[in-house]
């Protein structure tokens, strides 16, 4: 968890400079240009305009409103892919969330591979029953059929194509119109990788967010230069709680897809971890989507450089007993790409104003530690004093004290105990740190302190629980959450039924 928490730390430096720009809007701010040598290599994208919401609640206004955002992406890979993903645990999984669950595990135990993901905004195909899960087998049918035989692998897999769907829930997918659009994706030479071209597939993944969400990053593995590139979107229904498929642990969907060459249980794995310390840990409002997916593609098609001592043979994939320790590097590269993707999805919530760091130490697991500090992070009550920058430790305290706690420890928090501090956002110099409440008891607060420290876009909260039923040195887990404010804007856009 340190390790998480030093990389979100090097996150927030970076984003200083824009932080300080307030009069820009979303877009100018966080959205930066790609280099294309940092693209990874092997994949081609397409991106259109296929009506998908128009089809489904025909409006008149769309027709007047300019050239609209693409709303229909597919992402190809020249080779089959090591492919893993997370999932909502919402119980009303969507049909795209059935169908991919489904064809990972029938995948096993060589391993999933894929060639393309179809993504679609506009219609979320969620709660639409058998019908809907049969849209999505035709759709991904479809795609493995139209691909250039090339594309193909040589023995066709469940998991060849998987499909991402986000927007209005209840409605089926208008599949005759993504199927007139997918051929033109398909067949109309429009597949290509430029960052262009990436930018607006990322763009065609959005709903109420008001920016595209898109990084890359470089790193060595061994002899191989490789890349990696992420894509993600959400701005409201944002409270993940994903997992493997299978598991017991508007919508958050990502995808993350690298020339690594990364075995698939290997990048499950790795996926896994980062998902826990990023996406798991983020709440706009408190509400998990039925539709929440995170998928990680890697094809192996990385580059050697050569004169590297250490060089991987060629068809070799990186695993926990062939590489251990390239595979934690890469795996702290993938970690660090899901947190900053994350605090993306949090700085674009519906309506948000701040971006709120909650960490909560010295409890007797991280499992507890992070529920407490989802319970403050998704309190309506803290919510609306962060956004007015009121250092109302006794809602904090509140919402730490009702949350659930695992008990599988029998660790519990000691009221006696509890310490709440505001703290400057990393990178902000000469803010002296604000006690609220110091041993369970609460501290007269310097109002001007407060609101020097509570101006900022980015808020801090520390909560020590100083070990709680147990001493500090047993009790020294932690856990950051990151969530955002809730504003009047966020109320006017959930409001309005059509989005």
């Amino acid at each position: 968890m340190r390790t998480a928490c030093c990389i979100a730390q090097r996150i927030a430096r970076a984003h200083l400079h824009v932080r300080a720009q307030s009069t820009l809007s979303k877009a100018e701010r966080f959205v930066v240009p790609i280099d294309a040598k940092s693209l990874p290599r092997g994949y081609l994208v397409a991106s259109t305009y296929a009506g998908v919401k128009n089809a489904i609640s025909p409006s008149p206004a769309a027709a007047l409103s300019g050239v609209p955002k693409p709303d229909l992406a597919l992402v190809v890979s020249s080779t089959p892919a090591a492919i893993a993903g997370v999932f909502t645990t919402n119980k009303f999984q969507a049909a795209p969330v059935v169908h991919a669950t489904n064809a990972l595990q029938a995948a096993q135990p060589n391993g999933p591979r894929a060639i393309a993901v179809l993504a679609n905004s506009g219609c979320a195909n969620a709660v639409t029953g058998k019908e809907g899960l049969e849209d999505t087998e035709e759709l991904v049918e479809l795609v493995r059929n139209e691909l250039n035989p090339a594309s193909k692998p040589s023995q066709p897999g469940p998991s060849d194509v998987l499909m991402l769907s986000t927007g209005v829930i209840g409605v089926r997918l208008p599949v005759g119109t993504i199927r007139r659009a997918l051929y033109h994706l398909v067949h109309g030479q429009v597949l290509q990788s430029n960052p262009e071209a990436w930018l607006d597939v990322a763009r065609a993944y959005m709903t109420t967010d008001t920016f595209p969400k898109l990084r890359t990053r470089q790193f060595m593995l061994g002899d191989r230069q490789c890349s990696m590139l992420a894509i993600d979107k959400g701005a409201g229904m944002i409270h993940p709680h994903m997992t493997t498929p299978g598991g017991l642990h508007a919508t958050l969907l990502g995808l993350v897809a690298t020339d690594a060459p990364i075995a698939p249980a290997a990048l499950q794995k790795c996926l896994e971890e980062a998902v826990r310390v990023s996406f798991n840990c983020i709440s706009v409002d408190g509400d998990m989507s039925t539709n929440d997916t995170i998928l990680a593609l890697a094809n192996g098609q990385a580059p050697t450089v050569q004169g590297s001592a250490d060089k991987l043979p060629h068809g070799a994939e990186i695993s926990e007993s062939s590489h251990p320790a390239l595979l934690a590097k890469f795996s702290e590269q993938l970690t660090s790409l899901c947190l900053e993707m994350a605090h993306l999805v949090v700085r674009d919530g519906e309506g948000a104003e701040k971006f709120v760091q909650v960490r909560v130490r010295g409890a007797g697991s991280y499992e507890d530690a992070h529920a407490i500090a989802s319970s403050i992070s998704t309190s309506s009550l803290v919510k609306c004093a962060m956004h007015g920058a009121d250092a109302n430790w006794g809602r904090i305290l509140c919402a730490a004290g009702y949350a659930t706690l695992t008990g599988k420890s029998g660790w519990t928090i000691d009221p006696h105990k509890v310490n709440v501090t505001f703290v400057a956002p990393e990178g902000v110099q000469g803010i002296a740190p604000l006690p609220a409440l110091v041993n369970g008891t609460p501290l007269v607060v310097d109002e001007a302190h407060a609101a020097e420290l509570l101006r900022h876009e980015d808020i801090c909260v520390d909560v020590d629980m100083q070990g709680g039923s147990w001493s500090a040195k047993e009790a020294d887990a932690e856990a950051v959450f990151w969530t955002c404010d809730f504003s009047k804007e966020y109320v006017a856009i959930n409001g309005d039924y059509r989005t």
